[in-house]
């Protein structure tokens, strides 16, 4: 993945069974918010601070055995993997991650270059209409 090491919080700040929530940079995009959580062997990993279902942030939840459980709708992420727990297609974004000097640090992806309402409403369209339905495209795309 290509981005930058971005410093999210302390290591001392990380408390067992709580999700930190982080906004780091000033693009306004989703890769600013940071989800900080204790794995069952005690190091921190990163995560997209949104759960993929709805727009709920996860720092909100709670972990538990290694698993993170998001306080919108109770989709449960094992926190090494992302994976949702019983239907491992439909993951949390995970990011590389490292303490440097007692900070965690994540690396993120560069923020999207920013677009136009009418240039992002064309490109979605162009997506959707391209996009797989139960595994078939969609007639013309």
């Amino acid at each position: 993945m290509s981005g930058t090491w971005e410093r999210i919080c302390r290591v001392d700040e990380v408390r067992p069974g709580r999700p930190l929530g982080r906004v780091v940079g000033a693009s306004g995009q989703d890769r600013d918010r940071v989800c900080i959580v204790p794995r069952p062997d005690g190091n921190p990993v990163a995560l997209l601070d949104r759960c993929p279902h709805r727009d709920v942030a996860l720092s909100g939840g709670i972990v538990t055995g290694g698993t993170l459980v998001c306080p919108g709708h109770f989709w449960r992420f094992d926190v090494t993997t992302g994976e949702r727990t019983d239907l491992p297609r439909l993951g949390a974004t995970v990011y590389p991650t490292r303490v440097v000097d007692g900070w965690i640090e994540a690396l993120l992806p560069p923020p999207a270059p920013r677009q136009s309402m009418r240039e992002w409403l064309l490109a979605e369209a162009a997506r959707r209409a391209t996009a797989p339905i139960d595994g078939e495209h969609r007639a013309g795309g």
